[in-house]
Protein backbone atom coordinates (compact mmCIF):
# COMPACT_ATOMS: atom_id res chain seq x y z
CA UNK A 1 0.00 0.00 0.00
CA UNK A 2 1.34 3.54 -0.33
CA UNK A 3 0.80 6.26 2.00
CA UNK A 4 -1.84 7.86 -0.16
CA UNK A 5 -3.95 4.39 0.37
CA UNK A 6 -3.69 4.12 3.93
CA UNK A 7 -4.45 7.97 4.06
CA UNK A 8 -7.77 7.18 2.31
CA UNK A 9 -8.58 4.03 4.46
CA UNK A 10 -8.15 5.70 7.55
CA UNK A 11 -9.79 8.87 6.84
CA UNK A 12 -12.41 6.57 5.91
CA UNK A 13 -12.85 4.75 8.62
CA UNK A 14 -12.82 7.95 11.04
CA UNK A 15 -15.13 9.71 8.79
CA UNK A 16 -18.07 8.55 10.50
CA UNK A 17 -16.85 10.07 14.18
CA UNK A 18 -15.04 13.32 12.96
CA UNK A 19 -16.29 14.36 9.77
CA UNK A 20 -14.51 13.76 6.04
CA UNK A 21 -12.17 16.86 6.69
CA UNK A 22 -11.02 16.59 9.91
CA UNK A 23 -10.37 12.98 9.65
CA UNK A 24 -7.86 13.53 6.48
CA UNK A 25 -6.50 16.29 8.31
CA UNK A 26 -5.54 14.35 11.42
CA UNK A 27 -4.24 11.86 9.46
CA UNK A 28 -2.07 13.81 7.26
CA UNK A 29 -0.69 15.59 10.26
CA UNK A 30 -0.45 13.00 11.91
CA UNK A 31 1.95 11.45 8.97
CA UNK A 32 4.08 14.47 9.15
CA UNK A 33 4.29 14.59 13.17
CA UNK A 34 5.36 11.04 12.39
CA UNK A 35 8.19 11.48 9.32
CA UNK A 36 6.22 9.56 7.16
CA UNK A 37 6.63 11.29 3.70
CA UNK A 38 6.86 9.45 0.31
CA UNK A 39 4.82 6.54 -1.89
CA UNK A 40 6.21 3.77 0.76
CA UNK A 41 4.72 3.48 4.20
CA UNK A 42 6.43 0.21 5.94
CA UNK A 43 3.78 -2.05 8.44
CA UNK A 44 5.92 0.03 11.12
CA UNK A 45 4.96 3.39 10.43
CA UNK A 46 1.56 2.32 9.35
CA UNK A 47 1.26 0.74 13.01
CA UNK A 48 2.78 4.65 14.72
CA UNK A 49 -0.08 5.99 12.49
CA UNK A 50 -3.14 4.31 13.49
CA UNK A 51 -1.88 4.14 17.83
CA UNK A 52 -1.22 8.27 16.86
CA UNK A 53 -5.33 8.56 15.73
CA UNK A 54 -6.55 6.26 17.89
CA UNK A 55 -4.96 7.54 21.21
CA UNK A 56 -6.36 11.72 19.77
CA UNK A 57 -10.32 9.49 19.31
CA UNK A 58 -10.52 9.70 23.12
CA UNK A 59 -11.43 12.91 23.24
CA UNK A 60 -13.86 13.16 20.37
CA UNK A 61 -15.55 9.52 21.27
CA UNK A 62 -14.33 8.72 24.05
CA UNK A 63 -12.08 6.05 25.37
CA UNK A 64 -14.29 3.23 24.68
CA UNK A 65 -15.62 4.07 21.66
CA UNK A 66 -11.78 4.81 20.77
CA UNK A 67 -11.36 0.86 21.49
CA UNK A 68 -13.77 -0.16 18.53
CA UNK A 69 -12.26 2.44 16.20
CA UNK A 70 -9.21 1.20 16.79
CA UNK A 71 -10.32 -1.92 15.74
CA UNK A 72 -12.05 -0.87 12.49
CA UNK A 73 -8.84 0.92 11.29
CA UNK A 74 -6.83 -2.06 11.99
CA UNK A 75 -9.53 -4.51 10.10
CA UNK A 76 -9.39 -1.82 7.30
CA UNK A 77 -5.80 -1.74 6.73
CA UNK A 78 -5.63 -5.19 6.98
CA UNK A 79 -8.01 -5.99 4.53
CA UNK A 80 -5.96 -3.86 2.25
CA UNK A 81 -3.05 -6.44 2.70
CA UNK A 82 -1.09 -4.57 5.34
CA UNK A 83 -1.03 -5.39 9.15
CA UNK A 84 -0.39 -2.29 11.83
Amino acid sequence: MTTTEVLDVLAAVLSPYLGETMSRASAQTHCNKLGIHGDAISEAEVEALVGKLASGLNVFVGRERAVGVLAEMKKAVAARGMSP
